[in-house]
């Protein structure tokens, strides 16, 4: 059946009416079947075989997996101050004195933007920085004794004389920190946490969870640190190739 898309404005009505139109409404014609056609060629293979790439290979639909340590708290992707760490420090001293002092309350800086911040010589026992932005903060000598760390990004961070037994550092990015004589006394946990570069210096890990043998290939370790039983001491980080 001749196409007759006598709706088109402009387009010649003598076509319409089977009279042989003139060149140039020859080539519209052509120009309008092609795009029509390529059209409904396009729509045709999307309903019948989707948006899958050619060779009949179907992407799989993306699978969505939450990260293990959900947490909540008041400073949920806010940034911090300087001035704000120091209110929520105090508050945290008076809470760990008496959990039930109206100004007192327990340090949570779940998902907060805390880069740079300053908790040196802090006491932040049981204080919650799951999953915060920590990058280049200063924890010297502070206590930080079952503090939980899961997930948190504490790369370039100093915990140089800090306190960290039964502290929990799972998954948290470590890479660049400093670790030196920091306590690590009885059971701290660095399952899957990312060491690379990490400087461990004058410490005791023969009680910590969770390392493995490619954790310690990847940190910087001095003849004084001491590792669990079952891992050996890798390379000097001085001697390793520049990556």
């Amino acid at each position: 059946m001749p196409f007759h898309p006598s709706g088109i404005p402009g387009y010649p009505q003598a076509f319409c009416e089977g009279q042989s139109p003139t060149y140039p409404f020859k080539l519209w014609d052509k120009v309008v079947k092609v795009t029509l056609f390529r059209i409904v060629s396009v729509l045709f293979v999307i309903l019948t075989f989707g948006c899958s790439p050619p060779g009949g290979k179907t992407s799989p639909p993306p699978i969505s997996i939450p990260f293990p340590y959900q947490c909540s708290g008041p400073f949920m992707g806010k940034t911090l101050s300087d001035d704000d760490v120091w209110k929520v420090r105090v508050a945290h001293k008076r809470w760990l004195k008496d959990p039930q002092d109206p100004h007192g309350q327990q340090a949570n800086f779940c998902r907060a933007e805390v880069s740079s911040g300053n908790f040196q010589n802090a006491d932040l026992r049981s204080a919650v920085f799951q999953m915060a932005m920590l990058s280049g903060a200063n924890f010297i000598g502070a206590q930080l004794n079952e503090a939980q760390f899961q997930g948190a990004n504490l790369s370039g961070s100093n915990f140089s004389h800090a306190q960290l037994t039964r502290a929990n550092m799972d998954s948290a990015m470590l890479h660049l920190a400093t670790f030196h004589k920091t306590h690590f006394e009885e059971n701290i946990s660095f399952r899957d946490a990312m060491l690379f570069k990490t400087q461990l210096q004058e410490v005791d890990l023969t009680k910590s969870e969770g390392l493995t043998q490619s954790q310690m290939n990847m940190a910087c370790l001095d003849p004084h640190t001491t590792l669990p039983k079952g891992l050996n001491r890798p390379r000097p980080c001085s001697e390793r190739p520049q990556s």
